[in-house]
């Protein structure tokens, strides 16, 4: 496995506070665990909050953009 690919692994299981600073392009995923809200975030950008009615409180990398 590349450093890359483990360092992505990393990511997908650390939570994003909204206004953090996106470390990786791609799509991430509310951490309310109801799999419904979605958020395409780009390297360098500041994470959203949460949508209007969501219970979570961050966001989890779950599709790595390609370069």
């Amino acid at each position: 496995m590349s450093e890359s690919e483990n360092e992505s692994d990393a990511q997908s299981e650390q939570i994003f506070k909204p206004g953090e600073i996106v470390p990786e392009s791609g799509i991430y995923e509310c951490e309310c665990g109801q799999h419904h809200r979605y958020s395409t975030d780009v390297r360098g950008h500041r994470f959203p909050p949460p949508h209007q009615g969501c219970t979570g409180t961050g966001w989890k990398l779950v599709t790595v953009a390609h370069d």
